[in-house]
Order: structure tokens, then sequence, then C-alpha cells
């Protein structure tokens, strides 16, 4: 019997363990290591795939598919859908008409710049719930907009007391916030603020300039300066800390974070949905209202949809998170197996969670013979252990050959040529 808390390392009632499930850091979970004081009981999951996804290049949407993804993403989980801007295209817009009769459990946004022509707009259709945008950093209101601070304000303050006027939900969404300075992120916020009232304000690291301390600090400061204002998170990823700074952000007390499907978005992408589901689930312990076992069904659609492809190692649904081919993994899974840990632990979780079905090994130059072993009994072929490594020996040369994997039916001709030749 498998002992659970063998050399008093327990896997029994803990959080960084379920049995065929997910296997995590301890680490994650001591209290020194990771304050959780400031997490919100319910952080939601703001999907922007239709709006700052289909900005990705050679993205687009049709009408169709637009509204096809967001019943996708409804049934997903995902709390609001940020539709897109319904002033930007004619398409859009009938989209926008025709998916707010389909009473679906998302809540869809209208993406707004702080214009009352925008707002006209969304009025008009009848949403209820809109982001207003504007940028934030004083040089790019100064330089590129011809903007100063008092104009700004009143821009902003003006498009948001027409949303309120009109009995609409507005967040105000400052762009390029992580660009400007503290001290006039404060000013103009509250300056807005002293004007009028806001659903959220939502924080804005367009480019991905920040490091999870910065993120950490800084919406704690804005929440501070605010309280009783709800703060979301809408990031990027410029320097691959995209997921980090979530978690950061999630831990100083946001909200709401902001994400795509398949990480979709302009330049360097908006953080995966599938991602930030998985974080809170296991890291944070603190689940998201999406479904995590329709995320890799979901990716696969998108992917379908788009045309768009993520890197093979894309974590959480990338296509090689549960391949294995390396000898010594193939070996480890299959002992862990019979020593009762499970066959799920070679990964952080297990591929069912997401709706995968099982790992998937493959054949090529890194397979040791539990490899062979395996495919040579999925066959009902034998062969001795001198005749398997012989036959390894060749699946590492055909693998060298093609510059890549074996597939299982070459592995087939191969193994079967070998045996015949053997009994000559």
């Amino acid at each position: 019997m498998l002992d659970m808390n063998y050399e008093g390392y327990a896997l029994e009632n803990v959080p960084y363990y379920e049995q065929e499930k997910y296997w995590v850091s301890p680490m994650n979970f001591i209290p020194e290591a990771m304050d959780r004081s400031e997490i919100q009981d319910k952080v939601l999951v703001h999907d922007v795939s239709l709006r700052d996804g289909e900005q990705t290049p050679g993205v687009a949407f049709t009408t169709e598919e637009r509204i096809q993804l967001a019943q996708v993403l409804s049934e997903l989980g995902v709390d609001r859908i940020e539709f897109g801007m319904p002033i930007a295209a004619k398409d859009i817009y009938e989209a926008f008409e025709e998916v707010l009769k389909m009473d679906l459990q998302a809540e869809i946004v209208s993406f707004c710049r702080a214009h009352p022509d925008d707002l006209d707009l969304t009025i008009k259709l009848g949403a209820k719930t809109a982001i207003i945008e504007h940028i934030v950093n004083p040089y790019m209101l100064k330089h590129v907009y011809n903007l100063d601070h008092k104009a700004t304000v009143e821009r902003c303050a003006g498009a948001l007391k027409i949303a309120k006027n009109n009995g609409i939900k507005a967040s105000f969404m400052g762009w390029d916030a992580s660009r400007t300075s503290m001290d006039y992120l404060k000013r103009l916020y509250s300056d807005i603020l002293d004007q009028v009232e806001m659903e959220s304000l939502i924080f804005v690291d367009t480019f991905g300039v920040m490091n999870p301390w910065s993120m950490h600090h800084t919406i704690k400061t804005v929440r501070n300066w605010f309280p009783g204002l709800k703060v979301e998170i809408h990031n990027h990823n410029g320097f691959g800390l995209g997921n980090a700074n979530v978690m950061a952000a999630v831990l100083a007390g946001v909200s709401c974070v902001h994400g795509a499907i398949l990480g979709l978005g302009e330049r360097d992408g908006n953080i995966p949905l599938d991602e930030i589901a998985m974080m809170m689930a296991l890291q944070l312990k603190k689940p998201t209202n999406i479904d995590l076992s329709q995320l890799y069904r979901v990716a696969k659609l998108a992917e379908q949809i788009t045309g768009f492809k993520p890197s093979g190692t894309k974590p959480v649904t990338g296509d090689f998170y549960f391949q294995m081919e390396a000898g010594i993994s193939i070996h480890a899974i299959e002992k862990a197996r019979n020593a009762g840990l499970g066959d799920r632990v070679w990964a952080a979780f297990a591929p069912e969670m997401i709706g995968k079905k099982g790992y998937e090994y493959l054949l090529g130059k890194a397979n040791g013979t539990a490899t062979i072993k395996l495919f040579m009994e999925k066959l009902g072929l034998e062969a001795g252990d001198d005749d398997m490594k012989e036959i390894l020996q060749i699946v590492k040369d055909r693998s060298n050959l093609v510059k890549g994997n074996v597939s299982e039916v070459e592995f087939e001709h191969i193994a079967k040529k070998y045996l015949e030749s053997k009994s000559k």
C-alpha cells in the first residue's frame, strides 16, 4: 500500500496534490512564500478574444464566427465577453445586435473610445455594459493627441457620464498606464472620479513592461487610493511575464482579469484563458467559473476558426504538453503507476482535467527500451531484451533520417521486419 506520508511529506488532504488529477509545488502553500489575504473571494474572467484578439495579425472574424465564438466562450464559463467596438465595422455592429438577443450567460461588453459617437452606438444597440478606453500616458496625450490634463479629464469623465446617464455600467480603461508615473495616475484617476462614478478601474500594462513585484505594488497602491472601487487588470506579455503579472495582480486584490483564447492579441498577445483558469484553480486554489474540462476542446476549435496555431510548447493546451518521447519519462510514468502514485504525475495536472484523453507516447530518438516494450505489447509482438535494444537502435536511426518522430505504422513495419529477419 502506498505510504501517503513518506518521509514526512504528505500527499493526502493537502492543497498541492490530488491523486490522478494534479501535483503542484508544496512550496506554493508555505504561508511565508505567498500572502493570499488580499485575494478576492471571486475573481471574474473577462475575455477579449473578439476585440483585442482580432488585432492578431492574420485574424479576422466573420459575423457568424464572432457569434459562434461568443456562444462557445459563454458555455466555457467566462464571466464577460468584450464583443468588440460597434463603431469599428458594420459586421461587428450587426453581430452585436444578434448576440444581445441570445441571452448568453456571459455578460456582453461594448468597447468604446471616450467619444460620444461610440457611446451613441452602444446605447442604440441596447448594451448594458461598456468599457471606455483612453490613453493615460501624459507624453502620448500631449504629443500624439494634443490633449492637456484638463481636456483629458473632461473627455474621459464626459464619456463615463453619458454611459451612466443611459443606464450603462461603464468601466474606465486607461491604457499605457504602466509607462505613466504613479503620481500622474493618481491625479488623473482622482480628477475623473471627482466628476463621475465608474463600475471599475482597469489598470492596463499595454506593452507588457512590468514585472510581478511592480505589478503587485501598483495594484495594492491603486486599491488603497480608492477604497471600495473595483480594480481589474488587462496586461500583455512583452517580456514573457504576462501570467506572472496576472498572479501578482490577483494576489494584490484585483476583482477581474482579462485574457484571450489561445493568447490572441496584438504584438505579444494577451494572457491565455486556459493558463489563467488553471493557475487560479491549482496555484492559488481560487477556481474561476471556467469549466476546466472544456479548455482543450475550445482551444482546438478556436485554432480551426482563427487559423492561429500556438507553439506546441504552449502551456496547458499546447500540442506537446502531454506528449512523451524521452525514455526516462515514459519509464518513470509506468513505474509511478505501478507504485500506486497513479500515471498522471508527469505533468502539473492530468490531461483529463482539461478534456484531453491521456498521454501520447512518441517514437523517436529519445526513446528507451521501456518505450519499445510498450509499443511491442500494443502490437501483440514479443521480443527478448537484446532484440528490443536492436529495434530501439533502428528507431533512433530512422528518427535521425526523418528528422522527427517515427509513426506507429512505421514502427510496426520496423518491428515485424526485424523479427522476420531473426526467424530465418
